[in-house]
């Protein structure tokens, strides 16, 4: 096989794996282009790819890694101008520092700014190895108890413990990430930390990984590809 054209990819989890089948072989290698004189139409493009680039890294994470808890973090307007975006994102910035200083590096996140439809900045995240104390609420939704971090001071804190479903919970916390938020500012999407495992990513081998893609097994299909996934087998019989 050509090694300079790829046919296929797959991802490894811990408890599945994605393939990814082209219809037509891309080229393995290619130099990007330039930025220059692109036309509006262009530039669009280059959001929608940027933010389908920004969902798949998020969910590759969550996949990847466990996660104990989902936290909103709404700011105290008598503490924080919630429409100032750098202002915003720099308390919750110097707020991960400390937790991750206070856990000795241990504390997991995968954090996603969402603006409001008023200009109001929230932040999404999901989190483990938490360090701070936790309260708990008399608050239910969706038949969740909800809890605060006490640790936040800037704000208030929505918690609520997550299930063992990643791909549902992947999928929330990429529904954050839209285009608008490229509009606002060119900083990131998303924020992870350091500590996060990434999918093991292989070219061309589906069929060495015995994946044989079907009906049953598809996720997604447009004119260019095909999206499968398959559980591992350790998982099927577990």
């Amino acid at each position: 096989m050509n090694d300079s054209f790829i046919n296929n990819i797959v991802k490894e989890y811990p408890s599945m794996y994605k393939l990814t089948v082209f219809k037509f072989p891309k080229a393995r290698y290619s130099t990007a282009s330039s930025k220059k004189g692109k036309d509006n139409r262009s530039q669009e493009l280059d959001i929608a790819r940027s933010v389908r680039r920004s969902r798949m890294m998020v969910s590759d994470y969550i996949l990847s890694n466990d996660f104990d808890m989902f936290v909103t973090f709404t700011f105290n307007p008598k503490k924080v101008n919630r429409y100032d975006l750098n202002a915003c994102y720099f308390k919750m910035q110097s707020w991960l520092s400390r937790q991750q200083r206070k856990s000795e590096n241990m504390m997991k996140y995968v954090i996603v700014p969402e603006k409001h439809k008023d200009g109001a900045i929230h932040f999404h995240a999901v989190i483990s190895n938490y360090p701070g104390l936790i309260k708990k609420t008399n608050v239910i939704q969706n038949n969740r108890r909800v809890y605060n971090l006490t640790s936040f001071r800037f704000g208030f804190t929505n918690m609520q413990y997550l299930d063992d479903d990643k791909q549902k919970v992947a999928a929330y916390v990429c529904k954050y990430i839209t285009k608008d938020m490229v509009t606002v500012s060119n900083r990131r999407r998303y924020w992870a930390s350091k500590n996060l495992q990434k999918p093991v990513k292989y070219y061309n081998e589906a069929n060495n990984l015995s994946l044989d893609p079907d009906l049953h097994s598809l996720t997604f299909e447009n004119q260019y590809l095909q999206m499968h996934e398959f559980e591992k087998l350790e998982q099927l019989f577990a």
